[in-house]
């Protein structure tokens, strides 16, 4: 396995709690929209992808947001470029209108109308009329040419670690840091599966994955039976109590870091807490 920075990275995430691929996956996105906000807010090249993606993603679109309001407290490059293309899409809604403003109903739907006044047969007729959405030009002009510059970024980025990480447990070395890891997410797991062409390393991804699965299901066992009244006064361990977390992370990969930052502390001390196993620490 060749070194490079890719996998230097790779194995600083595998000694991290949580999924390594959605760890690097959100350091990723945040460095993204950090230098899009810093140096590309006026780049023209980085404004066309703007322009033919209608922005960003929802996702995308509210973190960029989120980093601009914790780093600078301020909005100024998020309303540069939505101003542009506030400004493009009021063009176009305008450009419409003044096309088709006069008629309140287009010439297909006034000869359908009279020909269901003629009867029978004349309904006949109008339900053989060719329909077509009096909506789609404009739809066109609304709808983006190309997917969020973000996503298509990070997913490239996504990818590369994920081949490296398939390629690095052909090693004994690697796979004994990926063994020692939080292993992969059920989304992340899926992906290298589907990447592997080494039988050694599906097997490899496959005892990690059940051996962290196995552990869990009995956490959450636990988890659950200490809440049951008769069994109030067992120790509550902390990677018990932080089992139901982890599962969610499990099958929904890593939780985003835009979200609210208590959430999103406490969220991090389960992660942490889950993997103080053999730890007696009650809470």
């Amino acid at each position: 396995m060749n070194v490079n920075l890719a996998t230097v990275n790779l194995k600083r995430a595998l000694r991290k709690p949580g999924c390594p691929i959605c760890r690097l996956r959100q350091q990723a996105e945040r460095r993204y929209l950090f230098t899009l906000l810093y140096e590309n807010v006026n780049d023209g090249g980085t404004r066309q992808h703007l322009v033919r993606g209608m922005g960003l993603c929802p996702e995308h679109a509210w973190a960029l947001q989120a980093v601009e309001q914790e780093r600078w407290h301020d909005g100024l490059g998020v309303g540069i470029i939505y101003e542009d293309l506030a400004g493009r899409v009021s063009a176009s809604l305008a450009e419409y209108l003044k096309r088709n403003s006069v008629p309140s109903r287009d010439t297909r739907t006034s000869l359908r109308l009279r020909l269901e006044r003629l009867g029978r047969p004349g309904r006949w007729l109008a339900c053989r009329l060719p329909s077509s959405s009096p909506g789609a030009s404009l739809l066109a002009q609304l709808s983006p040419s190309e997917c969020c510059r973000a996503c298509d970024l990070v997913g490239q980025m996504e990818e590369t670690h994920l081949n490296w990480l398939v390629e690095g447990l052909a090693e004994t070395e690697f796979q004994a840091l990926y063994a020692a890891s939080a292993g992969l997410c059920l989304p992340h797991l899926r992906l290298a599966l589907a990447g592997a062409n080494d039988a050694q390393a599906v097997n490899c991804l496959a005892e990690v994955a059940a051996a962290h699965l196995g552990l869990l299901v009995s956490d959450l066992g636990e988890y659950v039976r200490k809440h049951d009244w008769n069994n109030r006064g067992e120790p509550k361990h902390s990677w018990e109590q932080a089992s139901w977390v982890r599962a969610v992370a499990f099958f929904a990969a890593e939780a985003p870091q835009g979200e609210g930052e208590n959430v999103y502390r406490s969220r991090q001390k389960a992660m942490a807490e889950y993997d103080r196993r053999g730890e007696i620490d009650t809470l």
